[in-house]
């Protein structure tokens, strides 16, 4: 089976990253089929795509029409229209068999594109909520793939559940994983909390974690910040900041634990791995589609929500809650019940391969 597949992704790592993932998959288990990628022109898309070894085709738009001030918003739809016209002609070059769009600001003129020009399509909703463009793709009439039981305010008959398209990770031993990630120190013993803030950072969730790590109940718990700091530091003997980590498995590969966003791509991280999550929802996420993300995941999965209002101590007997949820799973020895990183990928290759 041969042919040409288009993935369009932008805007943030939670739709970026299950379109990578869906590619390297596709590289893997279909290499008769050719796989390019379509983002815009911010720089964190850009690093995204950089960092997975991949040149996307770049859109020059930075941002959704939908957002930002007046002038900014009449700037960016009239990137749309130009973008209209780049999609069309790159969709026109590529001749492609399907194209899967996988959210955010640069697939709506891609989604118009492909319509126009007949070329099948798709969209691929990573959140439990339905973004701006998976909703007018339905009244469109395009096919929607969903991450999630729920794709609000979609009804049940308007979508397909899927799963959300993930990495596949190669967990290190625990030794191995810290000294890689330039730890200082051997490995402590006690608990490892993993905490992410989401791809817009977070002041406030690592001031939770320092008022919680410097308590005595968490002397001898190991807090673990990626992606808040240029360098690795050691702020306190039990919380390091680190930059960017890229191979993600690392920090995975330490988590008894985790503290995570509402996300979905990173949710379905967690529960591909098993790992318990307390989920701090952004509120400022369009249409709190993080809330509806975290609500999905917990039931189903062993997680904690938390709306992030309250002091540290309110994030405290959260942490401690979570930890017992762990603790009980490992002494019953619950097994993981969820589809694996590659059956996710499997499911949403059925469901495009009637067009290869």
């Amino acid at each position: 089976m041969s042919g040409r597949l288009i993935l369009a992704a932008g805007g943030t790592g939670g739709h970026i990253w299950p379109a990578i993932s869906f590619g390297r998959w596709i590289a893997e288990n279909k290499p008769d089929v050719s796989v390019s990628y379509i983002c815009g022109s911010r720089p964190l898309e850009l690093e995204i795509y950089a960092a997975a070894g991949i040149e996307p085709h770049c859109l020059n738009i930075d941002g959704s029409p939908f957002s930002g001030s007046g002038i900014e918003r009449l700037k960016r739809a009239w990137g749309q229209v130009a973008a209209l016209r780049e999609s069309a002609s790159f969709i026109r070059s590529e001749s492609p068999d399907f194209v899967l769009l996988f959210g955010g600001y640069v697939t709506f003129p891609v989604l118009l594109a492909s319509r126009m020009l007949k070329a099948p399509s798709a969209i691929h909703e990573q959140n439990a909520y339905a973004g701006k463009v998976t909703r007018i793709a339905s009244l469109m009439g395009v096919e929607i793939y969903s991450g999630w039981r729920e794709c609000l305010p979609l009804p049940a008959s308007k979508y397909t559940r899927i799963g959300v398209p993930v990495r596949e990770f190669d967990l290190l031993p625990r030794e191995k994983a810290w000294s890689e990630l330039g730890l200082p120190g051997e490995l402590p013993d006690g608990p490892k909390v993993l905490v992410f803030s989401g791809s817009l950072g977070s002041a406030s969730i690592k001031d939770l974690v320092l008022m919680t790590a410097s308590k005595e109940e968490f002397s001898s718990w190991t807090f673990i910040i990626p992606a808040v700091s240029e360098e690795t530091e050691r702020v306190r003997e039990n919380v390091f900041l680190l930059p960017k980590v890229w191979k993600t498995e690392l920090l995975y590969s330490l988590a008894d634990i985790a503290v995570v966003r509402g996300g979905g791509s990173t949710l379905t991280e967690v529960s591909v791995l098993d790992i318990p999550s307390l989920v701090i929802p952004w509120e400022g996420a369009a249409d709190d589609h993080q809330y509806h993300n975290a609500v999905s995941f917990s039931s189903e999965n062993r997680g904690v929500i938390w709306d992030g209002r309250g002091d540290g101590e309110a994030f405290a007997k959260n942490i401690m809650r979570l930890y017992d949820i762990h603790l009980d799973g490992k002494d019953n020895g619950k097994e993981k019940r969820h589809n694996s990183s590659g059956q996710i990928c499997g499911d949403l290759w059925l469901a495009v391969s009637s067009y290869f």
